[in-house]
């Protein structure tokens, strides 16, 4: 009898160092993923901050909103498969005087690997010219000021509209 529960406990020692466990691959919720570019908008004069009425974003190409002027700062998407994101900043949208200036956002991506269950998430850098605007003509928007140069949270601006 003693023989056979020895054969038993070296059979379970012998499973236990030919199987091992694998850690989880689960992606808790506290890590954070790629961070969206913080925009602020600044009153040309003097660079205060003041979002203009009647104010929206969209991005190039589609009807989807992102923006609705509420609130001092402004997160938008950028891409990660590309090194520029286009958006529409929209002053006075839906009425006669509306205004549309065509902005393209310039940045290079830096990816970072977080661990094997979540992958990998996008920074971006911005670009010594941040943003061009792509349409001529009666633009509303004047320039942009770089506030944070490298995206890789959202806790502060990192982008400053001047208009």
């Amino acid at each position: 009898m003693d023989t056979l529960k020895f054969k038993i406990l070296i059979l379970f020692i012998g499973l236990g160092f030919f199987t091992q466990c694998e850690k989880d691959d689960i992606c808790i919720s506290s890590v954070e993923g790629t961070p969206d570019l913080i925009v602020l908008m600044l009153e040309n004069k003097n660079n205060t901050q003041k979002t203009p009425s009647g104010f929206t974003i969209r991005p190039l190409g589609t009807e989807n909103i992102l923006a609705v002027s509420s609130g001092d700062s402004l997160a938008l998407p950028l891409q990660i498969t590309e090194a520029v994101t286009q958006f529409e900043f929209i002053l006075n949208q839906g009425s006669q005087d509306e205004n549309i200036d065509t902005l393209q956002i310039n940045y290079q991506r830096v990816d970072q690997f977080i661990n094997r269950a979540c992958g990998y998430r996008a920074n971006f850098i911005l670009d010594q010219s941040p943003i061009l605007i792509l349409n001529s003509g009666n633009n509303w928007i004047k320039g942009a000021v770089i506030l944070k140069d490298t995206i890789s949270d959202e806790t502060a601006a990192h982008l400053g509209i001047l208009f």
